[in-house]
Formats: structure tokens, C-alpha cells, sequence
């Protein structure tokens, strides 16, 4: 059976090559009359071809060459594209040889079991051996583009897995042993050992102790017990060994042993070079700026810091001084601070100088002067002037503004009298007067009387007992703490604590009142007032434009009318005597 289809196989496929090549035959003879029979007579051509061919034939001085059919082989991988159509159309073939060609053979001999087919061959004893092959030789090689270098792989004894091929060679004896050699890549495992090699690289392990690998542009060192780690590569690079530590990115590099020292370096050489330097056991710091040429330094309680325009030494926090450079741009300056004791400072706009008790600043407009004796200030350039005579003595204070017309004189604090274009204030221990022309007057009389008056109205006080006054259409009256009265426009509160209480509205008349155990109320409504009073808790009495009601005790016994109805209550039950119960009664 094997051997009959062997044959048919065959024959098959030397028909179809054989279909092939009498199909291209066709295609691309020039004539298709003369492919068709090989040797076979053509019938006779009508009389003009046969003139035709009689000139033809005499002006030919031999006969053309026989054609023949042409042999075209079959495509070395059938299924190939080239670059230009793969990224048109698009693939996902990945790679590899084409499937197997050719004959196909079986093999068994219990538990062995062998089939092969063109360059194929796969061989098994299981468990214990499986391998498959392709690439061997056949002839269907040349036909169909199958590699020429063998590709065997193979699990023998179940735990060891081995590869033979062109690119890729593989030793494993799983989970303990790895050889793979990937085209010049080579790495071999042995349990915890681990060592590569590649054009250019390599690495070498042993876990989980030691990790080194190199690369052509850097690489990579840890030893993760004793807190040892490095790796570097053009940009950047980083090393870490126990409390040592150095950073490098592009050219800026910080390094340090922490907590004790650290230092940075932007390593620019461009003109924009930046340093710093940290101890921080010593309270040190230095650091440098080469852009504004500026540099700090730090140490415990000194503060230094220079730069092309001033520079700055502390002691902090007793002593501070500032010296400028004016020959680099910087201001004609000089600050000294001996804390509490002493300060002078100077620059071009102004100058300062400060002792215990003393205080003077001279400004290019002012010039101030304090001290526990006299005191002197002169402001915008002359304008306002200031003299005062103290605290040690009594206070004595001349003020003058030339541009406001504005004279105040003080002896404190028996006197005070101020001018002005807006008004004349003066002022002593026993009686005061404020006045703003055409607007206001206050009179103060010891201890405490104020007597006010203005354009929009007036009030009297008795601090802190009686307020009495006007202003525009309001006004208000206060005995503190008995009584308070406030009214305006909209209305009026009075309360005569504790026993009288009156609060009216004056858009709808409403008024509320309490005097002691009576209540009075009233509303304007439609038609005229409601109104009620109680006696509390006797008597109550109401009216309202359509009727009126009385009550004894809350309703103990009572009488309402509403209109044309009426309603009696005795002990606090309502009995309807005439129409119907009126509502606004009853709720009364």
C-alpha cells in the first residue's frame, strides 16, 4: 500500500510539472501554430500567404531555427515576498522554511516509532527520546528552497533538551544546566552561575551574590549583600557601596558618604558651572555659581556670601554686615548690625542709624530723628515738619504741613490745638471743641459729656449711660442698660426692660406691645385695623372691620362674631349660634 502510493505520489507530481511547463510553453511562445505538435505537418496557407512566403523565402538566404518549448524551474521559495510587497500588502509570515516536500515514509518497530518526508524526519521512543529533524538531505531541496543546514531538536531522558541548527544551539538538562548559543550570542547556566558572551558584551552571575555584565558603551555591578550596586552607560551612571554614593547624568555628578558628606559638580563648561560642598556633622556648607559669580559658605553660626555686586558676612544672630562693589555694578553700600546694640547702613537713596534710645534716617526727601528726649522729623522734601519734646519730660509735639495748611501744637497732656483749612480742634484736661467748617461741632466736658452737632443732625452722650440724638430722619434714645428707643422711617422699637416691650412697623400700622401681664396688638388689614388686648391671662378683647370677640380665661367663657356668624364658647367648648362658625374668631 505504502509503495502504491509512493507511485501515485509520483506521478502526480511529474504530471503537474509537467502541466506547468506545457501551460508556459504557450504562454510565451511567439507562435502558438508552432508549439502545437512538435514535428507535425501544417496544413497549406491560402494563395496570398503562399506569395507572401515565396518573397519571403527567396530574400532569406537560409531557414530560421527550429523553436523550441522553454524549461522554466520552479521558484526556490514559492511563498516569498519581497520587501516592497510586504509592507503594501502586508504579512504575518515570521520566518522559517517552507513545509516538507517529497515522499512520505513510516517506520515502526514497538515502542519505536520513525517518519520521514523530503528534508523531515521526526524519531520517538517515548518517554524517553523524541527528536525532530529538518534540513536533511533530499533531493526536493533544490526544488523547494529547503534549508541546507540541518535544524534537529530533541528531549532525551525527559530532563535534557538539545538543538542543532544554523543560528540557535541549545544543551539544557532541566532545571540545573542551560548552554544556548544564539548566533554569536553564547550563555551557559549552571545553577546559580550564569555567564554570556557577545560581540561586544558579556555577563557573569552568580545569585544570589554577584551580578556583572559589560557592554560596549558601559555596564553594570551589584552585590546586593553588601549594599554594592553600580551601572553607567554614556547619559548616566550610578554607584552605590555601603554609605558611599556617586550619581553621575551627563556631566553633572553628585557623590557622598551619607550623613556626613556630601558634593555636587554640574561639570559645565559653557560659563554656567555650579558647585556645592556639605558636611553636615559641622553645620558646613560651600557652594559656587559660576553664571552670577556668586559663591555662599556656611559654617556653624558664619554665614559667607560674595558676589559681583556686594558681600555678606553674619554671625547669626549677633553680627551682620553688607560691603557693596560698585566697581562690578553693584551700589555704594555699607550695613553693620551688632545685635541689640548697634546699627548703621548707607547707600546712595538713604542712610540709617540705630543706637538704644536713638533712631535716624536720612532719606533723599526725610530726615527722621527719635530719641527718649526730642525727636525730629522733616518729610517730602521739607513740606511737613515734626518736633517733639520726649517721653522723659512731658510729651511736647509741633507738627506743621506747608502744603495742607495743617499746625498742630501739644503740650500732653494739658493741651492741644490743631488749624486747618477744613477746621480748628483744640483740646485740654477738662473740656475739648472739634469743629469742621460748615459741617460739624463736638464738645467734650469732663469726664466724660459729648454735645455734637452736623449739617445732618445732632446727639448728646453721657458715657457710657444716655445717648440721645438725631440723624436725618432716625433717631434714638438710650438710659443704658432700662431703656432703649430707636425710630426711623420704617418704624420704632422702645424697651423699657423689663417690663415694657413696643415694636411697630410702619408699612401696615402693625404694632406689638407688652406691658407687663398685657399684650396689645394690631394690623392694618383690608377694610381697616385688627386689633386684640389681653389681659393675662382674664381678659382678652378684639375688633377687626367685620366683627369682635371677648374671652374669660382663654375661653372659659367667651362670645366671637365674624360678619353675619357668631360663636359661643363656655368651658372652652365652641357652640356655633348663628350661621356659620367664624373663623377668625374662633382662632382668637
Amino acid at each position: 500500500m505504502t509503495r502504491r502510493r509512493t507511485h501515485v505520489e509520483a506521478l502526480s507530481t511529474i504530471g503537474a510539472l509537467g502541466t506547468l511547463v506545457g501551460l508556459a510553453g504557450f504562454l510565451f511562445a511567439p507562435n502558438a501554430q508552432a508549439q502545437r505538435g512538435g514535428g507535425r505537418r501544417m496544413s497549406s496557407p491560402p494563395p496570398q500567404q503562399q506569395q507572401a512566403s515565396a518573397h519571403t523565402d527567396a530574400d532569406e538566404e537560409e531557414p530560421p531555427a527550429p523553436r523550441t518549448e522553454p524549461e522554466i524551474a520552479p521558484p526556490s521559495d514559492p511563498l516569498a515576498l519581497s520587501p516592497d510587497v510586504k509592507d503594501r500588502i502586508g504579512t504575518d509570515y515570521a520566518g522559517g522554511p517552507a513545509s516538507a516536500e517529497g515522499s512520505f515514509e513510516r517506520r515502526r518497530w514497538f515502542p519505536y516509532y520513525e517518519e520521514r518526508q523530503g528534508d523531515y524526519r521526526l524519531r520517538m521512543l517515548p518517554p524517553f527520546f523524541v527528536e525532530q529533524t529538518r534540513g536533511m538531505a533530499d533531493p526536493s531541496q533544490a526544488l523547494y528552497g529547503i534549508p541546507k543546514h540541518e535544524d534537529t531538536q530533541g528531549i532525551y531522558g525527559l530532563l535534557y533538551y538539545r538543538r542543532r541548527s544554523l543560528k540557535l544551539d541549545v544543551d539544557t538538562l532541566f532545571p540545573a544546566f542551560w548552554s544556548v548559543r544564539d548566533n554569536d550570542a553564547h550563555t551557559l547556566v549552571a545553577g546559580p552561575f550564569v555567564h554570556r558572551e557577545a560581540p561586544g558584551e558579556n555577563d557573569n552571575w552568580f545569585a544570589p551574590f554577584y551580578f556583572q555584565g559589560a557592554r560596549k558603551d558601559g555596564g553594570y555591578f551589584h552585590m546586593p549583600l553588601l549594599l554594592t550596586t553600580s551601572h553607567s552607560n554614556p547619559a548616566s551612571a550610578f554607584a552605590l557601596v555601603g554609605p558611599y554614593f556617586r550619581s553621575r547624568s551627563g556631566t553633572d555628578v553628585s557623590m557622598g558618604v551619607a550623613p556626613f558628606y556630601f558634593h555636587g559638580d554640574n561639570g559645565n563648561l559653557e560659563g554656567s558651572r555650579s558647585t556645592y560642598s556639605l558636611v553636615p556633622p559641622l553645620l558646613y556648607y560651600h557652594g559656587e555659581h559660576e553664571s552670577d559669580g556668586t559663591s555662599t559658605t556656611v559654617a556653624g553660626p558664619v554665614y559667607v556670601q560674595t558676589s559681583p555686586k556686594a558681600d555678606v558676612f553674619d554671625i547669626l544672630p549677633l553680627y551682620y554686615h553688607i560691603h557693596g562693589k560698585p566697581e562690578s555694578g553693584g551700589l555704594i553700600e555699607e550695613h553693620t548690625t551688632l545685635f541689640p546694640f548697634y546699627h548703621y547702613g548707607q547707600d546712595p537713596d538713604k542712610s540709617l542709624f540705630i543706637l538704644p534710645g536713638y533712631y535716624r534716617r536720612v532719606s533723599r526727601t526725610s530726615d527722621t530723628m527719635l530719641s527718649l528726649v526730642y525727636s525730629h522729623i522733616t518729610g517730602r522734601g521739607g513740606a511737613t515738619t515734626l518736633d517733639a519734646a520726649g517721653p522723659v519730660v512731658p510729651l511736647v509735639w509741633n507738627y506743621r504741613d506747608r502744603d495742607m495748611g495743617v499746625h498742630t501744637t501739644a503740650v500732653a497732656p494739658f493741651y492741644y490745638v490743631s488749624d486747618s483749612p477744613l477746621g480748628h480742634d483744640w483740646l485740654t484736661p477738662l473740656v475739648g471743641r472739634f469743629e469742621s467748617y460748615g459741617d460739624s461741632r463736638t464738645w467734650w466736658i469732663f469726664p466724660t459729656f459729648t454735645i455734637a452737632s452736623s449739617t445732618h443732625g445732632w446727639e448728646n452722650d453721657f458715657h457710657p449711660l444716655i445717648y440721645v440724638g438725631r440723624n436725618e430722619d432716625a433717631s434714638h434714645t438710650v438710659i443704658a442698660p432700662v431703656f432703649w428707643d430707636f425710630a426711623n422711617a420704617k418704624g420704632r422699637q422702645t424697651v423699657g426692660f423689663p417690663l415694657y416691650w413696643r415694636f411697630a412697623e410702619g408699612q401696615d400700622d402693625s404694632v406689638v406691645q407688652v406691658a407687663a401681664n398685657t399684650v396689645y396688638t394690631q394690623k392694618r388689614v383690608a377694610g381697616g385695623l385688627d386689633w386684640q388686648f389681653h389681659l393675662l391671662p382674664i381678659f382678652s378683647y378684639g375688633e377687626s372691620p367685620t366683627g369682635h370677640f371677648w374671652n374669660l380665661f382663654f375661653g372659659l367663657a367667651g362670645y366671637s362674631r365674624d360678619g353675619d356668624s357668631s360663636q359661643v364658647r363656655a368651658f372652652w367648648i365652641p357652640f356655633n349660634s348663628g350661621g356659620a362658625a367664624p373663623q377668625k374668631a374662633a382662632s382668637r
